[in-house]
């Protein structure tokens, strides 16, 4: 469907569609965005100049010579030199922070541990730490874009209300309203701050920075942790569902029969058989304290066979959920992230094993791989959700077609 607005809001579009753009085909000159926008040559000069401008763009090194034919035309890129995107995780028991570029350079990255049994304690502590960060990249006279926060639990669409963290016991909050109040008390300036899943955050790590970038066809990333989520993307971007909580599967029952109780008070949860506290449990049965992964990792190098048992037990139900999700999405790629994937081959075989196991008659199966980012991933794709708000206005994809721009 071909839109129309106003001047300003054309104007506005045709920047964010130029910037878009040459995120997904870096290099491409002036006339070449011309002749994919469909615009004229004297309104991207003018745009690129603009956004060159506002360090938004960059032109290539000086252009190569073509054999018999002059100057190869003046390519453009994004500037990865000033604008910063900050993204912040709030885990079971850690938040991560990270300051990156527009391409997803990490510029800065801590992890701290904390204490989630008092939520306002806990928000003190990120947010001294975003304050140092802002303030930090100020001094370096980097732009802050704006702050996204991933969450271990379910955000409300469209006004990024959390309704509940079941494994922090946090519900019903104002994220946004909460962070923005002790900006203010730090003097920070007001930016954009958005709240996103863990692990839709991780899926748009992999969507906007990741090899597969703004790749059309879709991609689950299940984050496997304490508790255990799925993030939808496909060439509309995240997908998110009629409230935004699409994607938790964490929280589907797998055994209904003699199930475990799960922390959002159902039986035989995905969560129960397949997590970090699933794991922790098996070697631990008469302790309720959660071993962290490190721990775990450590008796596994030390040739622990509870450890290694426990694992092949996580991952052949691993394999189960991945062929639920392969027969219900039917996604190209399937990528495993979040802290148990530190596991690596020790829990990837199995769950690959088994999901091989039930997948007899399938001919076409997805690409089943670890997240590429680490543990970096969820803050990362929350910063590259504050980039998308810039490159989408309304959260409306812009496309091209071959008589120029379109709105889906």
């Amino acid at each position: 469907m071909t839109f129309t607005s106003s001047h300003s809001d054309l104007k506005q579009i045709n920047r964010l569609a130029v910037i878009n753009l040459i995120k997904k085909q870096p290099s491409l000159s002036r006339a070449d965005i011309a002749k994919h926008t469909g615009l004229t040559k004297s309104t991207i000069g003018k745009i690129v100049q603009e956004l060159i401008d506002e360090h938004w763009l960059q032109e290539d090194d000086a252009p190569t010579l073509l054999e018999g034919a002059g100057r190869r035309p003046t390519g453009l890129t994004l500037d990865d030199r000033t604008l910063t995107l900050l993204g912040a995780e709030i885990g079971v028991d850690f938040i991560t922070v990270i300051a990156c570029s527009i391409t997803g350079e990490v510029r800065f990255h801590s992890s701290l541990p904390y204490q989630h049994n008092q939520l306002e304690s806990s928000l003190d502590q990120l947010a001294d730490l975003l304050a140092h960060v802002w303030r930090m990249m100020h001094s370096m006279n980097h732009r802050v874009l704006g702050l996204g926060i991933s969450v271990p639990g379910m955000v409300n669409m469209p006004d990024e209300h959390v309704v509940v963290l079941p494994n922090l016991s946090w519900q019903n909050f104002n994220l946004i309203e909460m962070m923005r109040s002790r900006f203010s008390m730090q003097q920070l300036p007001t930016f954009p701050i958005m709240i996103v899943n863990d692990a839709n955050a991780a899926a748009l790590s992999e969507f906007v920075f990741g090899r597969s970038q703004f790749n059309r066809n879709p991609l689950v990333h299940i984050t496997v942790g304490v508790g255990v989520g799925a993030g939808i993307t496909s060439e509309n971007g995240l997908y998110r569902g009629t409230n935004g909580w699409a994607g938790e599967i964490g929280h589907s029952v797998l055994q209904p029969i003699n199930g475990l109780p799960c922390a959002c008070g159902q039986y035989g949860c995905v969560e129960t058989l397949v997590s970090q506290r699933a794991l922790s449990r098996a070697l631990n049965p008469d302790n309720s304290a959660l071993l962290s992964v490190e721990h775990m990792q450590r008796r596994l190098a030390q040739g622990d066979v509870a450890v290694k048992a426990g694992l092949d037990e996580v991952g052949y139900y691993l394999g189960i959920v991945l062929r639920n999700v392969a027969n219900y999405l039917n996604p190209e790629s399937i990528v495993i992230g979040g802290p148990m994937s530190q596991f690596e081959d020790a829990l990837m075989k199995p769950a690959i094993a088994s999901f091989q196991a039930h997948s007899k008659g399938n001919l076409i199966l997805p690409n089943i791989r670890l997240c590429e980012f680490g543990q970096q991933a969820s803050s990362l794709g929350a910063a590259a959700a504050i980039l998308l708000k810039h490159l989408e206005p309304n959260g409306i994809p812009v496309h091209f077609s071959h008589q120029g721009l379109l709105r889906k």
